[in-house]
């Protein structure tokens, strides 16, 4: 209220997006900055001021210009390999984050580290190849880290849906869902 009984009303007004200039550095076994596995597509865009799919269907790219963050959602083929009851929780949901950003670590290892320095002490199993990428998938308390590998160097740190990477036949058609 103004004064002289005066009211001002403001429409659309919303909680600001996590701006890229002040990421959050915190990746843990459920989230990775402000991205959680298993929110709504709309929930994932509306925690950044816009984003860019690049052509790929089913995954969205934000805050490219700081080596951003990367969010797959179910892909249709991904969809057809679950169980019926199953595809109704992931359709439209994050599945997996990915991000190139130094200041983020998976159990204090970063991107640019040479993977035969921390392959034991991760428990990195056979890798998942697709195309020019090697895919790791590591314990993370309740939940699945991922190395995305090239040339043995982590290029890309992230989370998985632990359901849809456990056994490594499983994990690669996970991977190649989103090629």
């Amino acid at each position: 209220d103004l004064p002289g009984g005066r009211s001002v009303v403001v429409l659309g007004a919303t909680a600001a997006p996590a701006a890229c200039s002040k990421p959050a550095p915190r990746l843990t076994a459920g989230s990775l900055g402000p991205v959680r596995l298993g929110m709504t597509r709309r929930q994932a865009r509306s925690r950044f001021p816009r984003s860019s799919t690049r052509r790929h269907r089913y995954m969205d790219f934000f805050c490219p210009a700081r080596r951003g963050i990367r969010v797959a959602y179910a892909s249709p083929s991904l969809l057809r390999s679950q169980p019926r009851a199953a595809r109704h929780r992931l359709t439209g949901r994050v599945v997996l984050i990915l991000t190139a950003a130094e200041h983020y670590s998976l159990r204090g290892v970063h991107v640019g580290t040479r993977l035969a320095r921390v392959a034991r002490r991760l428990h990195a199993g056979a890798p998942s190849d697709v195309g020019r990428n090697r895919w790791y998938v590591v314990p993370l308390g309740s939940g699945r880290g991922v190395l995305k590998v090239q040339h043995g160097v982590i290029e890309e740190i992230g989370i998985a849906n632990r359901r849809l990477t456990t056994g490594r036949r499983v994990a690669r058609r996970f991977f190649t869902s989103f090629s």
